[in-house]
């Protein structure tokens, strides 16, 4: 029995090291900021969109940045997605157009590029009605 617990100690704390160390080496966060979900009514008035948005960004800092910056994020998403229509949100490709605004718009706001920004726009959820 008490080579178990010896065997089950050195599992335990290799298993604690190895997670530490992945832990330094990826910055210990996730690539990856997620905003609220945004809920407007698009242009024409008679429909509107719910949509989740996560980022991905090129290093953790970008992350904080986000987060330090989110009302003015929201607020420039918000008119943003209220000035589109149901019609061309609809399709692929109007979607891959508002990802690519939002990538804009949010590395505008944060003064930095495409490279050292947000590298990405992923929806979560996307709901026209």
């Amino acid at each position: 029995m008490r080579n178990f617990w010896t065997i089950f100690t050195v599992a335990l704390l290799i298993f604690s090291a190895s997670a530490q160390a992945n832990e330094s080496k990826e910055g210990g966060s996730s690539p990856y900021a997620k905003l609220e979900v945004f809920t407007v009514n698009l242009q024409g008035l008679t429909h509107y969109l719910q949509v989740g948005i996560a980022l991905k960004v090129s290093k953790s800092e970008v992350g904080e940045e986000v987060k330090v910056w989110n009302p003015v994020i929201r607020h420039e998403l918000i008119l943003l997605l209220s000035s589109q229509n149901s019609e061309e949100l609809a399709t692929t490709e109007g979607k891959k157009k508002v990802m690519a605004a939002i990538k804009t718009v949010i590395n505008k706001i944060l003064k930095l590029d495409d490279k050292e920004g947000v590298t990405d726009v992923l929806f979560e959820s996307f709901v026209i009605q």
